[in-house]
């Protein structure tokens, strides 16, 4: 086969890893936000605070502090694939086949966040609020972020990457990517400081790249994830009659 035609769909990679940027685009995300129609009834109000970051520090993955592995390994022959595990995605660019990620986890998650408890019904009122002495509501929404975990494989079929272009152009994937999502929510009485109700979410889903398709959608799994999360919170917060 020429060469020429199997260095296209390398560079074709190559070219979308260094120039694709993505963003986490909570309102773009698939599926419907939860909501309770018969909810709000109270007439109790909520507001947001920012979350916690604790990456690396709590209930973490144990290779959660910066980027492990490497693509390099899918030169050495008889290597299936090269990888890298990054703990905060949005800290370095390599990644299968994106450049960017522009992510703020602290300020997206806690917009989501608030989203979706506007979405829900469950209160009379939503707001963010900066601190608990910034606002006057009835309950604060807190939240805290463990992990968000990313895993990219690029495949080099055993073959390198000299070679594995071959797979690419016949249909066989080029790359996976792993997107994992924990977060923990609790809503705290204001006046009393008392925690009402916790919620842990801790889930990974998966995308397969292939050099025709799904190029760049590398992290496009954490909104949906976030979102998954949130209709499950605010579905437990529902069933137990509250607020």
């Amino acid at each position: 086969m020429n060469k020429k035609i199997l260095a296209f769909p390398v560079l074709l990679l190559l070219l979308s890893a260094c120039t694709n940027v993505a963003t986490f685009d909570y309102n773009g995300a698939p599926g419907a936000a939860a909501s309770f129609q018969e909810a709000g009834s109270a007439g109790k109000t909520v507001a947001v605070l920012p979350f916690l970051d604790q990456r690396g520090v709590q209930d973490a993955e144990p290779d959660e502090a910066g980027d492990h592995g490497s693509f390099y390994l899918g030169f050495i022959p008889l290597m299936p694939f090269g990888y890298i595990i990054k703990g905060e995605p949005e800290k370095t660019d390599d990644f299968v086949s994106l450049g960017r990620f522009h992510f703020d986890a602290v300020n997206d998650l806690t917009h989501a966040a608030a989203v979706s408890l506007k979405s829900s019904g469950l209160f009379a009122d939503v707001k963010r609020a900066g601190s608990l002495q910034q606002t006057t509501a009835d309950y604060v929404w807190r939240g805290k972020i463990l992990s968000t975990r990313y895993r990219g494989n690029m495949y080099s079929y055993c073959i390198t990457y000299f070679l594995s272009p071959l797979f690419w152009i016949i249909g066989a994937p080029c790359g996976t990517s792993w997107n994992t999502l924990h977060v923990q929510f609790e809503l705290v009485e204001r006046t009393s400081g008392k925690v009402v109700w916790q919620y842990d979410y801790h889930h990974q889903d998966s995308i397969n790249h292939w050099i025709y398709a799904r190029i760049g959608k590398d992290v496009s799994l954490y909104p949906r994830l976030m979102k998954h999360a949130m209709n499950r919170a605010l579905g437990d917060l529902a069933s137990k009659n509250l607020p």
